[in-house]
This record gives C-alpha cells, structure tokens and sequence, in this order.
C-alpha cells in the first residue's frame, strides 16, 4: 500500500456516513488494544474557535517541554495536518502502517456483524495510535461534531474538558436550540474532572453546562473576558494583560484571539495543577509563537496576500473587524469563492461592501458555486467585480489590480486555501517579498 492508496481507503469511509454514537469506535479500538487508555488528554468541543484554542495550547505544552499530540480537523493541504506530534505532520510511512492494520481490524468487524467505521472513526483510531506509539506526554484533541457522540469522547478521563463558543451550527443533528447544542458539548465533561468554559458564550449556554457539569461532580471554570486589560496592536499581532499575567503576546489577528488565549491559558492553568511543570514564560512564548493557518493568515507582502477560512456570516463579521483594525478596507481587493451550500449573500454583504475590487474564482470540489453565478451577488455589492477562469488567473489579476504595496485578501471557502497556498510557493518563489 502506498500513501495515495492508503489516503484513499480513509477517504472511501465516507461512504458510511457520519454516525453519531460510541458503540462502533470502542469496539474497534478493543481490537486495537485501546492505545487512548494509555494516553493523558485536554478535550476540545466548541462550534467556533476550537482550533486556535487547540493550537495556543499545542504551543505552551512544547514551551514546557513536553511532547505534545494535536488532533484536529480540518485540513487544509494535506491530510496528515490532522494528526501531529510537537507540530510536525504524522510521517506518511506510519500513516500506512496503521491503515494496513486497521484495515486487517476492520476485516474482522465486519465479519462479525458490525458497521464499518466513518470517515473519522478512522481518523480517531489513527490519531490514538499515533499518539500512543509516538509516546506523548499529553495530547490536545478536538472534537469532530458535537461532543457528546462523537467518536473523541470514548476517551475515559481527560485532564481537562475545554468548552469554547457555542453557536447554532449543524442544527439537524445537534439540535435547534443553544441550549440543545450545548447539551452536546457539555457531553465531553467527565465526572469529577474540571471544564474550562469561553466566557463570552451565551448565559443559556453557560448555564447547561453548568447544570451538566454539577450532575457529576465537575468543576466550571468560566475564562474571565473581564479580566482582560491593557489591548494594544503590536506589529504582529496584540498585547495584553490577563489577571496577573502581564505583558502576554499574541500573533494570531483579530481581537477575539485574545478570548481565545484567555480560554487556553485556563486550561493550561489546570493542567499545570495536575502535575505538568509549566511557567507563565513557557505560557507567554507560547501563545506568542502560534500560528494557526488560514485564519487571517499572511502569505506574502509586496502586496500583503491574506488567506482566511471564513465560510459562514459569523466567520465573515469577525473577518471584517480584523481586516478594519489593520488595512484600509477600501482599497483591498478580494478573490472570493464558496461552496453553493452556504449563505454566500450574507458573506458578500458583510465583507465586500467597499472593495476596490473582486474576483470570483470557483474552488476545486464539487459543491463549489460557479465564479460566474458568485458574481452576479458580489456586483450587487461592489461594481468593479469580475469572475477569475481559475485560482491562479485569479490572483494573477488580483495582483495586477492591488500592485505592490495593495492588499489582496482570499476568503469563501476552505476549499481553496491549499490552490492559494500553492500559488505563493510556486509563483512567486522568485519574487522579492515575504513568504
């Protein structure tokens, strides 16, 4: 088996759905001796932020130097971002070594009469025996869907549960309602184990898992956004003050990272009160030295080319406000794309409402809305607006219009991040600039 045919048989397993439930992923990890029981976990669940609250604490974990799992989804580029050790992508080579056995495991539960696993009871499997092999010292793992159900919560007792911003996402499946869907979240807490809840959430959401949590004996630590002093830009990024910590560094743009560290640093501090060796510094240089990919993310200058996942109205506001506090939004010119099953208008109107100009480009997967029907709503919004053939032309004209001291800013989709990534790496390899 080689890495594409290995890739492929992960991928086939969406095939099978998306299964809420345990049954199925506890009997497959029995056949594979239970690697997460030998694993120590912080426990990610949240609609919003989790992967930059992931990645601050990934970050301060190695500060203190300790050997640190990351689990999250999804990727941008290649498969193996999902499953990392001290940030460094699983190596393609135990990739295959773990399909070829779970293939040989999957034999056996489908002979016995079971379901065949999901798409991401494979990626969990994978990660557990990654993470075992590779013998972590702690492992930072992100909830795919939900909480409660999903297959990341046959985990038995996480140092510390995180819940970060809850919002109504995936209603059909988790519910309607906040408090429903916090419900679901709150499913990750674990008797008698703390959970670091983001502060900023709803009170009908604090207020379930608050309700959770003291039906089994579990500690709430909301992260205190009141506690937050002393903002200021820096050059990179911000700089505050959080309760007795001072002078912290953030590198990640957008003030709501600021929430997001906050919420990070308080399970650090739980962490560290059960037995980790970390210091505030460790802490600082961590957050400092983040970085999280596709979220307002610089890929160059000589023009500044910016890439954001942003994907649904709420992405689109926070991305609005960044791009406010750092650029003049006028005079940025936008290459845009999405997948025809989100609210696209909204995300158009919200962002694209002043631009100096627009491309439209079609991202390379199935669901993607064509560049032609995307333009007809961005020119509601902003006339000087033209639809690109591919990515690259578009970002070739995109660069035209901004020139070099311009802004250029991709958004709409993940789906076409990796296409944008490739075009800085490639094309301008031999330009003068910053990559």
């Amino acid at each position: 088996m080689n890495y594409k045919e290995a890739i492929d048989f992960i991928e086939a397993a969406s095939l099978f759905g998306s299964k809420l439930g345990l049954e199925n992923i506890r009997y497959l990890l029995g056949l594979l001796g239970n690697p997460q029981d030998e694993l120590k976990f912080v426990h990610v669940a949240g609609t919003k932020k989790k992967g930059s609250v992931c990645s601050y604490i990934t970050r301060a974990m190695m500060e203190a130097g300790y050997r640190t799992g990351l689990f999250t989804s999804p990727y941008l580029e290649k498969f193996t971002e999902r499953i990392q050790v001290d940030l460094e992508n699983i190596p393609d080579d135990r990739l295959i070594e773990y399909v070829i056995l779970l293939k040989e495991k999957i034999d056996v539960m489908v002979a016995s009469g079971r379901n065949h696993p999901t798409f991401f009871e494979l990626n969990t499997a994978i990660s557990f025996l990654y993470f075992r092999d590779a013998k972590c010292d702690i492992v930072v793992l992100e909830t795919g869907l939900g909480g409660r159900l999903d297959s990341t919560n046959i985990i038995k007792d996480p140092i510390v549960s995180v819940i970060t911003a809850i919002g109504l996402d995936h209603t059909a499946i988790l519910g309607d309602t906040i408090s429903k869907i916090a419900f679901e979240k709150a499913g990750i807490i674990k008797p008698g184990r703390p959970v670091v809840v983001y502060g900023d959430n709803p009170d009908d959401a604090i207020n379930v898992i608050r309700e959770f949590a003291g039906n089994i004996g579990s500690k709430v630590i909301v992260a205190d956004m009141d506690g937050i002093s002393n903002i200021s830009n820096t050059d990179n990024g911000y700089s505050f003050d959080y309760q007795g910590m001072t002078g912290i560094n953030i590198s990640l743009l957008g003030r709501h990272q600021i929430k997001n560290a906050v919420t990070a640093i308080e399970a650090l501090k739980i962490v560290r009160e059960n037995g980790f060796d970390i210091e505030n510094d460790d802490i600082r240089k961590g957050l400092e030295l983040t970085k999280w990919p596709g979220r307002v993310e610089i890929l160059w200058t000589n023009p500044t080319i910016i890439c954001d996942a942003t994907h649904n109205p709420h992405g689109a506001a926070v991305l609005r406000k960044t791009l406010e506090e750092r650029f003049d939004t006028g005079k940025i010119v936008y290459v845009m794309g999405v997948m025809k099953d989100k609210d696209y208008e909204s995300m158009v109107a919200q962002v694209l409402y002043d631009a100096n100009a627009v491309i439209t480009v079609r991202p390379n997967w199935h669901r993607a809305l064509g560049a032609e029907e995307l333009l007809e709503t961005v020119r509601r919004y902003c006339k000087n607006s033209i639809a690109g053939d591919t990515i690259e032309e578009g970002l070739k004209k995109a660069m035209e219009i901004a020139g070099k001291d311009g802004v250029i800013c991709t958004f709409g989709s993940l789906y076409y991040i990796a296409d944008v990534k490739r075009f800085v790496r490639e094309q301008l390899s031999g330009i003068q600039g910053t990559d």
